[in-house]
């Protein structure tokens, strides 16, 4: 009977270390707020919207992936730009659904290694250009937008 005790207090520190609880882990990591330099608007209902807006700019953005839900909308387009192909990912966020700081984070995570992606951005959307070099011009077609270019990689210690 005393081996028992030692073996089931062994095991439920076993258990909860591997949940993370004995690391004081408390549920997801914080979110990422968008960052400070990034307009609030002008805020777009779709890509339709964004690509409309490309197109006043000068841009004709030829769409070869389209998808819509109720979390919002994303597309890839290709415009020519240059001699180049510049291709862009745009993403709309819902603002019934998303805080800021939601879209903010997931600006981030594109921004962060390992795709450290240059992107432009405004209110409730942003769009990866690549190649990055491009992004200022497709910023200037898109009003009160900016460029967020990728974050350095961090040092290991």
């Amino acid at each position: 009977m005393r081996t028992r005790k030692p073996l089931l207090l062994l095991g439920l520190v076993l258990t909860l270390s591997g949940c993370g609880l004995l690391r004081g882990e408390r549920g997801p990591e914080p979110l990422t707020p968008m960052p400070s330099q990034v307009p609030t608007g002008p805020e777009y209902a779709s890509v339709d919207d964004v690509i409309r807006a490309l197109g006043k700019g000068g841009f004709d953005c030829k769409v070869t992936l389209r998808n819509e839900n109720k979390f919002g909308s994303n597309a890839k387009c290709e415009v020519q730009h240059r001699q180049t192909t510049v291709y862009n990912e745009i993403s709309v966020l819902s603002t019934s659904r998303f805080s800021r700081d939601e879209v903010g984070d997931s600006i981030a995570s594109r921004r962060s290694a390992p795709y450290e992606q240059t992107i432009v951005a405004a209110g409730n959307w942003f769009v990866r250009v690549s190649p990055g070099v491009y992004a200022h011009d497709m910023a200037a077609a898109l009003p009160g937008s900016v460029v967020l270019e990728p974050l350095p990689r961090k040092e290991k210690k």
